[in-house]
């Protein structure tokens, strides 16, 4: 299975944040992009939330959210008719997950659809609270058993009842110095995903620092599958 060459058209990249994030806190990974080859038309966020209207103690993954971000692929892959790339970045790595999932939402029980894994050749979650969040001790608000964060939640048991369907190729940037996420929960990396294909973990660097210092490598992971230029 080839990965993109500079040469030919890329594969459109969606970047999905984080937590109280908007998509314009993310310009700087998505100007990396634009700045190595990528045009306008190939790198793609969204704004789901209030982006950082409401605490952070009572933020959760919403079946809205997953519901946004799943028309977004859809969206992308269609206008470009092509597969396309997910960068999931901290909480944003659990919400695609489940967008690409499909299934019935924990919280609503509303039906999403089948999986959309046929339209995911690369995914790369950063950061993500993909096993919970190690700040998660008291089980309400963002950390709430049903679509929190807290370790054995509803939402982090049923993403991680099944392996490989994020794509076809699955990648993990984490640290162990993150101090949102935490390097580790649940008994488990917290952003590790059962079943990737690699992940690279870097010492002490803050959960900020592990999103935005990789830009190199989440571009050279959805660009040729590896984490350095070839």
């Amino acid at each position: 299975m080839k990965f993109g060459k500079l040469n030919d058209r890329l594969r459109p990249v969606i970047i999905v944040h984080g937590i109280t994030n908007s998509a314009g806190q993310f310009e700087q990974i998505r100007q990396y992009f634009l700045t190595h080859g990528y045009g306008d038309e190939e790198v793609y966020a969204t704004t789901y939330g209030d982006a950082g209207k409401t605490n952070v103690l009572f933020v959760t993954m919403q079946c809205h959210y997953v519901k946004m971000i799943r028309l977004m692929i859809q969206t992308v892959a269609q206008y470009t008719t092509s597969k396309v790339n997910i960068i999931g970045i901290s909480m944003g790595s659990p919400i695609a997950r489940k967008a690409i999932m499909g299934g019935n939402c924990v919280d609503t029980n509303d039906y999403l659809g089948p999986p959309l894994t046929d339209l995911i050749h690369t995914f790369v979650g950063v950061a993500g609270a993909n096993w919970g969040s190690f700040l998660c001790i008291i089980p309400i608000g963002s950390c709430n058993l049903i679509n929190g964060m807290a370790c054995g939640s509803k939402f982090l048991n049923d993403i991680n009842s099944r392996q490989r369907y994020e794509g076809n190729f699955i990648f993990t940037i984490f640290s162990t110095g993150d101090e949102k996420v935490g390097y580790q929960a649940c008994g488990r990396v917290a952003s590790s995903i059962a079943g990737e294909n690699q992940n690279f973990k870097h010492d002490g660097l803050t959960h900020d620092q592990v999103i935005f210092n990789t830009a190199a490598m989440q571009y050279n992971l959805v660009t040729y599958g590896q984490p350095q230029n070839p």
